[in-house]
């Protein structure tokens, strides 16, 4: 095309036209460098110009101050809108300003690709939070509600519990942020205990303390029990820690602790300490935290002594409850008394790392600690004496390992002022009262209460006219060396002069009552005797008690080596080896002898004899009563008795049963292994040993009060009876106590005589009855006679029963 003139003219008119025009005006006027010169775009926004973003900026109008805030939303619509259910905006109403927008956080010009930042907590959060940890992406792609979460977890609604706790803002993603992001991965697999909450975002600082604690090293090492934050403070119904509602408030804390601590399962699976706050709730912490009416609020609770996030245990860098840390732990409560021990010999060793020198913990116990300051503060002092001071100086391997003088605690429980303590005197002196509570010195210390310038005026505090030398002897022993030479010569002359005095009234004696029993065995020989027993029978009982004898001593031997009275067996040489052999033997013996007595009940007529009239029957009761009655002075008369009394006839049933099962468990304790193979049952030995161990009790016992008493010392016995070894006792005596079977026997004699019945026919009690008169040339009719002519009663009884058997 031609261009002319007038095509020249025509674009140059519409050029110029345009310049004038507003558009044209608007660009040349907004030039935003110009005003702006220091704000620079940053890269993630260089594609755009200024306008871009601040849309409503059209001239200078808005250096008036009329301009919209920039919509981010515009080009962000996504992220915009989660921006909007963040947390910042849910808890807008407890905040003290707006929540943060767009620009808060990314700035304004200078913005940040969120990719390129290495640390999103310190490039988008630190300007408001120092504390926090960026765990997932703050823009969620999606915000996962409520609802969706109740879809799979509508079992229990948590939202009334989340509406009346301190994070009622809050939604399940705010704290379940991982399952948030990954919802169908959490449905499938099974998700650690890291990943079921997140607190770390918001309590970052206690978060960490709580990893370095015991429980939080547990959990790393797959200890799922371990607590966690909500094991303590709840999970969706966490309170303020001051609200009395609160799991971790000061009065609920020991039992939200004892949740898992006194849990008999998990102290049984690791081996945790037993039952602390069932021991705590006793204790005089556990009482002042429990009174709601004093409301003791500085009285100590777990937190106090264990830390509250950074929870240590012993032998952890920093524990609060190391022996190290201990006396520091306590003195933030009790400060003069952390003081007063921190300078006594005690904590001087504790700090070169010796373990037997105790602590606070050590004297009063960890949980289970009681009041001194109480009603009965001498006895809570006399408790902690007998349990902590006593126990440990008078233990021999500390006392050797420390080179410690053995026997002091011993030496002051033989003191009058030990004496009296164990008597219950409340004003007698302890342990404290001359070495003080805490500050205890060691002797040599100027400053100790016993130390040599300083003891009689520790004295005087109960001694008020205490002299140097009164204090000097009534130490654990006289601090003089010579002194105690007087005195050890003292006891050992007095040693020895109880031996010989002793030793000659109790050779005195035994003179005199060998005399007694001989005189006696020569008065009943010229005596009518009865026999009671048969020559076999004594052989029977020499037996049976020297087996009794032999098991007695050998078995207690095992049970209490110590006793002053079975230690000769070590003198002589008898071994454990040798010990056991003896036991056992004897034990056979006496089950061999059980044997053939059984047999010669059966097997002999005088067996059956004896065995007929030991076979317990109503009657014994009966006489029991009586003999009661008769000893209270209630009766005129005692029963008469047959062949034998019920007094013997319970030592004969016992004797039976006692030897069957201590034969029983004696042979399972002999070879246990075959006896757990017999009968599986774990608890089988132990209870055999049980029995075996208090049956012999029983037995022993038995012997000693009731058989000794009724055949030695028994005023109508004393001396001793001598049955045992020859079988006999004199008429007199059966007369009296066996009446009912001399009556018998009589009668059987009578009839006989009155041709009622023949020799033959006599019972075997009866016959050996005569049959042993005869023996020693005693006329049976000159006897019975003698015996009749003296009691008008019996003649008349038998003439009333001869007559009756004639008719």
């Amino acid at each position: 095309m031609k261009i002319t003139i007038r095509y020249l003219i025509y674009i140059f008119f519409a050029a110029f036209m345009l310049s004038c025009s507003p558009l044209f005006a608007q660009q040349e006027a907004l030039d935003c460098k110009e005003c702006h010169e220091d704000e620079l775009i940053s890269e993630a926004h260089s594609d755009e110009d200024c306008q871009g973003c601040h849309e409503t900026v059209v001239d200078e109008s808005h250096e008036d101050g009329n301009v919209k805030p920039v919509n981010c939303g515009s080009c962000h619509d996504e992220l915009f809108e989660t921006m909007q259910m963040d947390i910042h905006h849910r808890i807008k109403e407890k905040m003290d300003k707006d929540p943060p927008d767009c620009v808060t956080c990314h700035g304004s010009h200078d913005i940040k690709a969120p990719a390129d930042s290495e640390d999103p907590v310190k490039d988008y959060c630190s300007s408001c939070h120092d504390n926090l940890m960026l765990t997932n992406p703050f823009h969620q792609a999606e915000f996962v509600s409520k609802e969706s979460c109740l879809e799979c977890h509508d079992d229990k609604d948590y939202g009334p519990q989340v509406l009346r706790s301190i994070h009622q803002s809050l939604t399940c993603v705010d704290c379940h942020a991982y399952i948030a992001n990954n919802l169908e991965k959490h449905q499938e697999e099974e998700i650690t205990y890291s990943q079921k909450g997140d607190c770390y975002t918001c309590h970052k600082s206690e978060t960490l303390e709580h990893r370095e604690s015991i429980h939080g090293i547990s959990l790393k090492e797959g200890i799922d029990e371990a607590a966690q934050c909500w094991s303590c403070h709840g999970s969706h119904d966490v309170q303020m820690v001051s609200d009395k509602a609160s799991r971790v408030f000061h009065i609920n804390l020991p039992r939200t602790c004892g949740s898992c601590h006194d849990d008999p399962d998990l102290i049984e699976k690791y081996s945790m300490t037993y039952s602390p706050f069932s021991k705590y709730a006793e204790s005089v912490h556990g009482k002042l935290v429990e009174n709601l009416a004093e409301n003791k609020k500085d009285a100590a609770n777990c937190i106090s002594c264990h830390g509250v996030h950074n929870i240590k245990n012993r032998v952890q860098p920093g524990s609060k409850i190391s022996s190290f840390r201990v006396p520091e732990t306590c003195g933030e409560c009790h400060q003069e008394i952390a003081e007063d021990y921190q300078q006594s010999i005690h904590w001087v060793y504790a700090k070169k790392g010796v373990k037997e020198s105790p602590v606070c913990n050590d004297c009063h116990s960890e949980h289970s600690i009681h009041a001194i300051n109480t009603v009965d503060k001498r006895a809570e002092i006399q408790k902690i004496q007998e349990e902590t001071c006593i126990r440990c100086h008078e233990d021999p391997i500390v006392s050797r390992r420390y080179r410690s003088s053995e026997g002091q605690a011993q030496q002051y429980q033989d003191s009058y002022h030990g004496l009296a303590v164990m008597r219950g005197d409340k004003e007698a002196a302890m342990c404290i009262d001359c070495h003080e509570a805490h500050r205890i010195l060691p002797k040599k210390h100027p400053q100790s209460s016993v130390n040599p310038d300083k003891v009689t005026e520790t004295c005087k505090h109960c001694h008020e006219d205490a002299t140097v030398v009164f204090s000097q002897s009534y130490s654990h022993q006289t601090e003089s060396e010579a002194a105690r030479k007087i005195e050890y010569w003292v006891e050992r002359i007095y040693i020895g002069l109880i031996l010989v005095v002793i030793g000659g009234m109790l050779l005195h004696n035994l003179l005199i009552f060998g005399f007694e029993i001989k005189k006696r065995r020569q008065h009943e020989k010229h005596e009518v005797s009865l026999p009671r027993l048969t020559g076999n029978e004594v052989i029977q009982h020499a037996v049976l008690f020297t087996t009794f004898i032999i098991l007695a001593i050998t078995g207690f031997a095992l049970k209490f080596p110590d006793v002053w009275i079975l230690k000769w067996m070590v003198w002589i040489g008898i071994t454990e080896s040798i010990r056991q052999t003896i036991h056992h033997w004897a034990g056979v013996i006496l089950l061999l002898l059980g044997s053939y007595h059984l047999i010669y009940l059966i097997t002999t007529s005088r067996g059956r004899d004896v065995l007929a009239h030991l076979l317990p029957r109503w009657r014994d009761l009966k006489e029991l009563w009586g003999n009661i009655l008769y000893y209270c002075g209630l009766r005129k008369s005692k029963p008469e008795f047959d062949q034998f009394d019920y007094t013997e006839k319970a030592e004969y049933w016992a004797l039976v049963w006692g030897t069957f099962l201590m034969g029983v468990t004696g042979f399972v304790l002999w070879f246990p292994t075959i006896a757990s193979e017999w009968i599986p049952y774990v608890w089988f030995i132990k209870v055999n040993e049980i029995i075996h161990f208090y049956e012999a009790i029983l037995a022993t016992l038995a012997i000693l009060v009731w058989h000794w008493f009724f055949v030695i010392f028994h005023p109508r016995e004393y001396p001793m009876s001598f049955t045992w070894i020859d079988g006999k006792t004199t008429l007199e005596h059966y007369i009296a106590h066996h009446k009912n079977h001399f009556k018998t026997t009589v009668l059987e004699w009578m009839e006989m005589k009155s041709k009622l019945r023949s020799r033959d026919q006599l019972s075997e009690g009866s016959e050996l009855f005569i049959a042993t008169l005869e023996k020693h040339n005693h006329n049976p009719d000159t006897v019975i006679k003698s015996v009749l002519d003296s009691d008008p009663e019996l003649k008349l009884w038998l003439d009333q029963r001869i007559e009756g058997k004639k008719k």
